[in-house]
């Protein structure tokens, strides 16, 4: 064997072994959003009087102890059955808009010193999540890979993640999540509160991926 095919073949290894920590970074990004939307079902669920008990606190701190476990939140007591309109079928969009919401803003891991990729690596990331359902067909997260990478890439302080554009979620689903009553004011500031620490935690997560991720 020449030196040539052997570095040919130590080279499609490397890719190979990329290609699956890009995957890992999708799946990760995937198991984050359902947590979340498992999540956003719970604390729907808690907006009801009879789970006032239920500390906001301590659903924080179980969320947040492993944001890729969807059924975390299984062992507090609470039934699904109490989402109310989580439960239809329509609202696991929900899902598919939280993995873009997340996808999105791949390009502002830019910000890790230590992350020294390419763009497309990203970008190849982004498009593992989109094969793995994340969309946004209305434009409701309003900010797309493009204008992220744009962003990231001019130095721009990052915009903050907020809850804004859940709540044009909400408020377009003209159903009862857009009541103005207690209930869906609770379900709002909690996920004003989660999302950004969601966010957070998840971006350490995949920059922690990237570092393993091999120059080709």
């Amino acid at each position: 064997m020449t030196l040539e095919n052997l570095y040919v073949i130590l080279l499609n290894m490397r890719i190979n072994e990329n290609d699956i920590k890009i995957q890992e970074s999708a799946i990760i990004i995937e198991k984050a959003a359902r947590s979340l939307h498992n999540a956003a079902r719970y604390i729907y669920a808690v907006g009801n009087e009879n789970f006032y008990n239920i500390g906001v606190r301590d659903l924080f701190q179980v969320c947040l102890s492993d944001i890729t476990r969807a059924d975390i939140l299984s062992n507090l007591g609470i039934s699904p059955e109490h989402s109310g309109a989580f439960i239809r079928d329509e609202y696991a969009m929900l899902v598919d808009l939280l993995q873009y919401a997340f996808a999105v803003r791949l390009p502002y891991l830019r910000r890790f010193p230590d992350i020294k990729v390419k763009d497309k690596l990203f970008y190849h990331i982004y498009l593992a999540c989109v094969e793995r359902g994340a969309a946004d067909p209305n434009g409701i997260v309003g900010e797309t890979f493009e204008s992220t990478l744009k962003s990231a890439k001019s130095n721009r302080l990052e915009p903050s993640f907020n809850g804004e554009w859940f709540r044009r979620w909400v408020y377009s689903c003209g159903s009862e999540l857009s009541v103005i009553d207690n209930n869906n004011m609770f379900l709002l500031g909690c996920m004003d509160a989660l999302l950004p620490l969601y966010y957070s935690k998840l971006s350490d997560m995949i920059a922690d991926v990237i570092r393993r991720i091999e120059p080709v």
